[in-house]
C-alpha cells in the first residue's frame, strides 16, 4: 500500500468516524416522524379533493341524466302528438 492509499484510507475513516458520531438517532427519527406526518397531511388533502371531485362529477352527471330523460320524455310526447318532424 502506497502513502496516498494509506492516507486516502485514513481520511475515509476519519470522515466516516465524524458522521458517525454527529449522528444522533433520536434527532433522525424525530426528523422521520416530522417528515411522516408532513406526508400525511399532504395524502389527506389528496383524498379529500379527490372527494370532492367525485361529488362533483356525480352531480353533473345525475344532472345529465336528468336532462336525458327529460329530452326523452319530451320526445315520446312530441311523438305521441303527431310533432315529430322526422316522422
Amino acid at each position: 500500500m502506497g502513502i496516498f492509499d494509506r492516507f486516502s484510507a485514513l481520511l475515509k475513516s476519519n470522515i466516516n468516524d465524524l458522521i458517525s458520531k454527529a449522528e444522533d438517532p433520536e434527532k433522525m427519527l424525530t426528523q422521520i416522524l416530522d417528515d411522516l406526518r408532513g406526508q400525511l397531511v399532504k395524502a389527506k388533502q389528496q383524498v379529500a379533493s379527490a372527494i370532492a371531485d367525485e361529488k362533483r362529477l356525480r352531480d353533473q352527471a345525475d344532472a345529465e341524466y336528468k336532462q336525458a330523460q327529460d329530452w326523452e320524455r319530451r320526445a315520446m310526447l312530441a311523438i305521441q302528438e303527431g310533432r315529430d318532424v322526422l316522422g
